[in-house]
């Protein structure tokens, strides 16, 4: 069980007045505080609107102040204020994936359209610096787990004297190294946040992390052997070999688990060319795709879903120009102390277990009663075709909080799992369904998992189902219930087997 113990601000804060000023902006102005320091104040309005940094996004006009400002010495935040009348009591905070230093302004964004106050945080450092980690146990432990709980104490603290009341409610969401992060203020935070989404949330980054670096190794030693069409071979054949196992052909497979493909099926008869694999080939995503074990035969994970496509990424170092892996990042900087550390050189019984010194990117804690007790909700989400962060993890963490909780877990946590969606959205299933990266198609708690969460906080309807939605050209293609896990929808055989309403969940 890990934990780590909270931060106390209550003294320092006590020093904050509280302006019942009617401009959010005005309010913050007046706000003083040794550890937190304000970059920048924006009012933003119909006249004055943002240019949110996100491609295509059109400039927002809603009118709110925008707070740019740094918690300590180096952990950046924004914090958007909307208008008194317009704020809806609530916090939302989102969280950032990857090496992080940047902020999710989908999500601020987001929040501040629906009314929240909504925060963000780059995690201590900027992603311009690509030796962030090197010697630096600070960033170390911002990263992984401090940031985030620094930014839910000042925000709360902030719009606590900007409004002249904390926020009712507090919602946190985030995908991949979000969704890790989420889960982390579930585990060690319990009362940072009173609704969480977590998705492809990486429960074991160090294992995850360890998987990747060993994956661009062979990618690197096979070269030619394996080019990106053969595992595109892979992931077509595997997906249309095992299509109608749920008894609709709409190119997703409903539970990758059930698949029995065979990767030797693929192997080229003599004189064979075309749609098929050598022997070495066969060998080779029989290797990838099998458990990872170490150098010592120690097993590391189950393997990899063969309907999830796979992207031969070799090392990034010296072989390929551009920024780091954060695989790379964990391994050569935090391990090894050694921005130019060959990668080549990576030994997964050596260098798996020194990850849990330099920092703790667990998020695998079952022991979330104190967030239970304090009526707490997780919504977990997962794309069945994920490659990078692999659903089967994600399934054995809610296995574990079930072997703990017992049938009381559907009152505290819901998982949805995704047919066909690859990392956090995208793929052949319907994806869009309002988690990490902005609202559904229609925000109302059927189709939206924060308006699921919201109906699930505000009133204790928690959510059975939600309705993914696919859309080509911005044009909707097909809909489809993801059911709570362990139930999986099936297609009733009337009517079309691409619209939501023609399928029941039933217990899988």
């Amino acid at each position: 069980m890990r934990r780590a113990a909270g931060i106390c601000l209550g003294a320092a804060f006590a020093l904050w007045s509280v302006p019942a000023l009617a401009r959010p902006c005005d309010a913050a102005a007046k706000i003083t505080h040794p550890d937190v320091r304000f970059d920048r104040l924006t009012e933003v309005s119909p006249e004055r609107p943002l240019v949110v940094p996100l491609p295509g996004q059109p400039p927002l006009a809603t009118r709110f102040c925008r707070i740019e400002g740094t918690i300590e010495q180096e952990i950046g935040f924004e914090l958007w204020l909307p208008e008194r009348e317009a704020w809806n009591g609530r916090m939302l905070v989102g969280g950032v994936g990857g090496q992080a230093g940047a902020f999710n302004f989908r999500e601020l964004e987001r929040g501040v359209r629906r009314g929240y106050a909504s925060a963000s945080t780059d995690t201590g450092h900027k992603a311009s610096d690509r030796n962030w980690l090197l010697n630096r146990p600070d960033r170390a432990a911002n990263y992984a787990w401090r940031a985030n709980h620094r930014l839910a104490e000042v925000s709360k603290a902030l719009i606590r004297a900007t409004y002249g009341e904390a926020p009712r409610h507090s919602f946190f969401i985030g995908c991949s190294g979000g969704g890790r992060q989420a889960l982390t203020a579930v585990q060690r935070f319990p009362n940072d946040f009173d609704g969480v989404i977590a998705g492809a949330p990486g429960v074991n980054t160090p294992a995850m992390s360890a998987r990747r670096l060993w994956e661009m190794q062979r990618h690197s030693q096979w070269g030619s052997l394996m080019p990106a069409s053969a595992w595109q071979l892979v992931h077509h054949k595997a997906t249309q070999q095992c299509d109608g196992l749920d008894g609709v052909r709409d190119g997703v497979v409903d539970d990758p688990r059930q698949c029995r493909f065979d990767a030797a099926s693929l192997l080229c008869r003599t004189g064979e060319t075309g749609e098929c694999l050598t022997a070495s080939q066969v060998e080779a995503v029989q290797t990838l795709t099998g458990p990872l074990t170490d150098e010592d035969d120690n097993r590391i994970d189950q393997g990899l879903l063969l309907t999830a496509p796979i992207s031969p990424v070799p090392l990034p170092e010296p072989f390929t120009p551009g920024p780091s892996y954060l695989a790379t990042v964990l391994f050569a900087q935090g391990v090894h102390g050694d921005a130019n550390w060959d990668a080549r050189q990576f030994n997964i019984a050596r260098d798996l277990p020194a990850i849990d010194r330099v920092m703790d990117l667990h998020a695998d804690d079952p022991v979330i009663e104190p967030f239970v007790r304090r009526g707490g909700k997780l919504i977990l989400y997962q794309g069945w075709d994920d490659p990078l962060v692999a659903a089967l993890p994600t399934l054995d963490y809610y296995d574990s909080l079930e072997r703990r909780f017992g049938t009381r877990l559907r009152k505290s946590a819901r998982l949805f799992m995704a047919p066909g969606m690859d990392h956090c959205r995208g793929g052949s299933g319907p994806d869009l369904f309002g988690g990490a990266g902005g609202d559904a198609p229609l925000v109302d708690p059927d189709h939206d998992l924060l308006s699921a969460l919201e109906l699930w906080i505000l009133q204790g309807k928690a959510p059975e189902r939600i309705i993914a939605t696919k859309q080509v050209d911005g044009a909707t293609t097909r809909t489809r219930p993801l059911c709570v896990w362990p139930k999986r929808a099936v297609w009733g055989g009337r009517g079309s087997s691409d619209a939501a309403e023609n399928y029941r969940c039933i217990k899988g």
